[in-house]
């Protein structure tokens, strides 16, 4: 069984139009506050985690009945931005367990971007996983997954070709108008925004040596920022239409911002000249009305879109390979996360061997020497490792969300205990007293005995941390023990 905790809801391209994709925009602190009172108030969602870019809006979550949990999400996002939930269904997707995991490491990929291939993504989903104000909602598991995800598109950009000639969404549409402007060097390009895609679209422009560059941001310090690395000016919102005026070129690229660019805007100082729009913007920057003005044309991101699309069959010979790469990804973490229960279990039952074996040891020498004491506790918990090691080993490659691994985990402490107990009590005392070699007799079959009255060993309340996981899954059986000795003691 896959980890059916993990789903995901959202919108993207793949699924709905620019203008439904608008309608439901919502920013990820948007998402993160309506986000809260879900997390704390009900135990219908253990986590969640937005990743929001210009082209999708997606809510992953860990949930006991993700099913429930996905329907809840996607009314909670069709609430916040007044979507018509009748119509909610035709413009958002649902994933549960390994389809949900594979999407994310997909998406981190380039596999589900307009642009085949493309890189922009991976920095987008970076910024979701390493967000500070997703920290209440993360837990470990999707922690995790982010992670995973990452690494997975890392290694399908430097294993593969799939990105090679792949633009950037921002590159891709670049190239629509490249050849329609005339006199590049002489033209004037306004980008409307000085965030990342901003910033990118004025780094190709500059490369390609368009004559002027002109930077307009809601902060003007941002925007002379990135103004001043491109040799381009920057100007106040507020100048937009005189710098609209001026321009052969406008790109939209404020993200937080909707309908900046409007008909009016566009005619209060326009002289006759053709005008091109590239709108990247989510939601869209410029009104749909003004791709009806005579002499302008306006490209958005489903235009891109369509333009793009015969731009993909060579990047999509190296589709296969780096769908491999996913796999192993998804894969990867799906071990991880069968391999949860299996630590939690682990940590149990080491502490539980390792506080009998400290209070039978205590039982059997009182009233014998400090030494005798020390030499009959190192035994106990070296007898003790010896019988965890067993179950460990069985544990470890035990899928608990099965019946075969229930089964396993509620035999996995009895696995002939009594006589491996005796026999390795055996092995530890030859050459000693006859009274040592009784008492550890004695603590050997009471550790067994206890093992084997109780079927079930209880669960820590809390889940063991990532570190703790790594570092018991990796012990060798001495380790292991002592890790657990010390946590006895703590």
């Amino acid at each position: 069984m896959s980890a059916p905790g993990v789903f995901v809801v959202g919108t993207s391209h793949a699924v709905a139009s620019a203008e439904a994709r608008e309608h439901l925009h919502l920013e990820p602190s948007e998402i993160l506050d309506a986000l809260t009172p879900v997390l704390l108030r009900s135990d219908l969602l253990i986590e969640a985690l937005p990743l929001v870019t210009c082209g999708r809006l997606e809510l992953y979550g860990v949930s006991d009945r993700p099913v429930r949990a996905a329907q809840t999400l996607n009314r909670l996002v069709a609430m916040q931005t007044g979507f018509d939930r009748t119509d909610l269904s035709n413009n958002t997707f649902q994933l549960q367990g390994r389809e949900a995991i594979q999407h994310l490491l997909r998406v981190s990929a380039g596999l589900d971007s307009v642009v085949h291939g493309e890189a922009q993504i991976l920095g987008q989903v970076r910024s979701a996983a390493h967000d500070p104000r997703g920290s209440l909602a993360k837990g470990t598991v999707l922690h995790r997954l982010f992670e995973v995800a990452l690494l997975t598109g890392k290694r399908v950009r430097s294993e593969t070709k799939i990105g090679h000639g792949a633009a950037s969404l921002a590159g891709a549409s670049l190239k629509l108008v490249y050849s329609e402007i005339p006199d590049l060097d002489r033209a004037s390009v306004l980008i409307v925004g000085a965030g990342d895609t901003g910033s990118l679209v004025g780094r190709l422009l500059a490369k390609r040596g368009v004559g002027r560059i002109v930077i307009a941001n809601r902060t003007l310090e941002t925007a002379h920022a990135v103004a001043s690395s491109l040799g381009a000016t920057a100007v106040p919102l507020s100048e937009l239409a005189v710098e609209i005026a001026k321009a052969d070129l406008v790109v939209g690229a404020a993200g937080d911002s909707h309908h900046l660019i409007t008909p009016e805007s566009v005619l209060s100082s326009r002289k006759e000249k053709p005008l091109w729009f590239i709108d990247l913007a989510h939601p869209r920057n410029v009104h749909p009305d003004v791709a009806k003005l005579p002499g302008v044309r306006v490209f958005d991101l489903d235009a891109v879109a369509k333009q793009v699309e015969s731009a993909k069959a060579a990047r999509l010979e190296q589709t296969p390979k780096a769908e491999a790469i996913v796999l192993e990804g998804v894969n990867h973490f799906e071990e991880w996360f069968r391999s949860r229960d299996s630590v939690e279990v682990l940590t149990a039952l080491r502490s539980h061997v390792l506080k009998l074996a400290n209070d039978e040891a205590e039982r059997v020498t009182r009233g014998k020497s400090d030494t005798e004491k020390e030499e009959i506790l190192l035994i106990a918990r070296s007898l003790a490792r010896t019988l965890l090691h067993q179950p460990t080993v069985a544990l470890r490659s035990a899928d608990l969300s099965t019946d075969e691994g229930q089964k396993l985990l509620r035999s996995a402490h009895s696995c002939q205990l009594l006589e491996l107990a005796y026999d390795e009590a055996e092995r530890l005392t030859r050459g000693r007293s006859d009274g040592e070699r009784k008492d550890v007799r004695l603590i050997a079959g009471a550790i067994a005995r206890a093992l084997l009255r109780q079927p079930e060993i209880e669960l820590p309340s809390e889940n063991v941390s990532n570190d703790s996981g790594l570092e018991l899954l990796d012990s060798s059986p001495d380790e292991m023990g002592e890790t657990a000795s010390r946590r006895a003691k703590d």
